[in-house]
């Protein structure tokens, strides 16, 4: 309404009231448009704050998140890492286990092998001991055994010039044997003074090169070869016929294929003059018999049987193509039996005459009457019978 002294103007005042209302709806509108834009700030701002919380919520909880996978990843980098502490503790306990029990059964093996090793040695050394005992007592009846059967072997051998040649019989009285070599005389002597280790260095050759000595008697090869150094060695026999030999005809000869008997090889008569006084003649110490003192006479008579024996084996091979090689070798095969049978025979004295008998003893002749029949006592004619 207008002011007193105002007039009244309903015009105004519609104007008024319509300004009002329109005032009012304007401040309505500004109100609600207020109102509308406070809600929509509200709302806006609510939707920005509560997507901007939503983010923030989201966020938190992605920070959340990461931070729990952060924080298990971290506890389990913690486990795994507490795992592997663990783990290498652990590793490294079981190592250290290891190496204590290593360690321990490294000693306790240590000492088991230095147990084992002088015990073993002990037994080796014990072994060794026996050995050489047994080496040592073996060597000793071994050694006995040598001595006893070398000294035997050696004290058997005989230096006697007789053993090399075959005499006649009875011819041994009548000729001097010898052997003029200072070796004979060195070997016989030893032989006699049993020095058996001394005589055998005598022997010792090339072909011996073992040791021996008073303690150490060779062993048998090497005697056997050193006794075979001996029966090797060559000597020279001389042969000095005595005065009493005088007029007898003697010969010296050896066996021999082609005539049984003949003048040996390396021979040389010794003369006086015209006179044969001796013969030297070699020989050797380990060959049988084959030389010979004999009557020239019984030297033709084995002379002569060696040839019968040899006509008798031409007259054998007679159809044999080669029958001079066939009776060669058999002659060559029969020489030392013939030589010993010579040798026997030589010196087998002859067989004595057996003395005579009293009933063999012949009784003077009775005389009697030349024609007659009875004795002279008889003369008268027989008695008769009584």
């Amino acid at each position: 309404m207008a002011g007193v002294g105002r007039r009244f103007d309903l015009e105004e005042l519609r104007r008024e009231a319509q300004a009002e209302k329109k005032a009012r709806r304007i401040r309505a509108i500004v109100s609600n448009a207020t109102f509308v834009a406070l809600i929509l700030a509200v709302g806006i701002g609510g939707k920005i704050g509560w997507d901007k919380w939503q983010a923030k919520r989201t966020a938190e909880r992605v920070a959340a998140e990461e931070a729990r996978a952060a924080e298990e990843r971290a506890e389990a980098e913690r486990r795994k890492a507490e795992e592997e502490r663990k783990r290498i503790a652990a590793e490294k306990r079981e190592a250290e286990r290891k190496a204590r029990e290593e360690k321990v059964a490294a000693e306790r093996k240590a000492r088991e092998e230095k147990i084992a090793a002088e015990k073993a040695a002990r037994e080796e050394e014990r072994r060794r001991k026996e050995e050489e005992s047994r080496l040592a007592e073996e060597f000793r009846a071994e050694q006995l055994e040598l001595r006893k059967y070398e000294d035997g072997v050696v004290e058997g051998l005989r230096f006697q010039t007789g053993d090399h040649i075959g005499c006649e019989y009875g011819l041994e009285d009548l000729v001097d044997f010898s052997v003029d070599e200072a070796r004979w005389l060195d070997l016989y002597q030893l032989v006699q003074k049993r020095q058996t280790i001394a005589f055998l260095e005598r022997l010792r050759g090339a072909n011996i090169t073992n040791e021996f000595s008073e303690s150490r008697y060779p062993d048998r090869g090497t005697f056997a070869a050193l006794m075979a150094n001996l029966d090797a060695e060559r000597f020279t026999l001389v042969l000095r016929l005595k005065d009493e030999a005088r007029g007898r005809k003697l010969t010296l000869v050896a066996a021999d294929a082609e005539t049984g008997l003949a003048e040996p090889q390396g021979s040389r008569q010794m003369k006086s003059g015209s006179r044969i006084v001796g013969w030297t003649v070699p020989f050797t110490y380990g060959e049988d018999v084959g030389l010979f003192l004999m009557e020239q006479s019984t030297a033709m008579r084995f002379t002569r049987e060696w040839s019968a024996k040899r006509r008798k084996l031409m007259s054998e091979a007679a159809k044999l193509d080669s029958r001079d090689e066939y009776v060669a070798n058999r002659l060559r095969r029969d020489l030392p039996d013939f030589a010993k049978s010579v040798r026997i025979e030589i010196a087998t004295p002859p067989p004595e005459e057996p003395a005579p008998s009293a009933s063999q003893k012949v009784s003077k002749p009775k005389p009697t009457l030349k024609g007659a029949s009875s004795n002279i006592r008889t003369l008268g004619g027989p008695r008769p019978l009584r």
